[in-house]
């Protein structure tokens, strides 16, 4: 796994959205208002600041209960999907279910960097917009 992940919490203020890089690294992070209109936004504002080489990594049950996985696919970004049990675990083990969400949603955005956890995430990539649906 090469590249940028952003990982994605939801807080009292909002929907936490950190980027690392392939290093781990914080290079960007963000705090929007959970609203479709804010949450397009806050994929332009990646797009922007971190260019459009970069994958959400967030919980299974945000991605079902919340529009901003839709909107990702349709802009063409990458997803790992987090199982709740690894969400827990994570939490539980770094002692984060006390700190900011932040914390939460960079430790997420780091998943996809180590292979053993990486292969515990389920990974939703984009159409190929050169392939033409078979439905009618």
């Amino acid at each position: 796994m090469r590249g940028v992940t952003c990982g994605l919490w939801p807080s009292r203020r909002g929907l936490a959205a950190i980027v690392v890089d392939e290093d781990g690294q914080t290079i960007w992070s963000a705090v929007t208002p959970r609203d479709d209109n804010e949450e397009w936004n806050l994929l332009s504002r990646l797009n922007a600041e971190v260019g459009l080489d970069y994958e959400l990594v967030l919980p299974e049950w945000l991605a079902r209960d919340n529009g901003i996985a839709r909107f990702a696919r349709d802009r063409g970004v990458a997803l790992w999907l987090v199982p709740q049990s690894l969400v827990e675990s994570v939490r539980i083990v770094g002692r984060l279910g006390a700190g900011p969400p932040e914390r939460t949603a960079a430790a997420l955005a780091r998943l996809p960097l180590a292979p053993a956890l990486r292969a515990l995430l389920r990974r939703s990539a984009p159409v190929d917009a050169r392939q033409l649906s078979m439905l009618p």
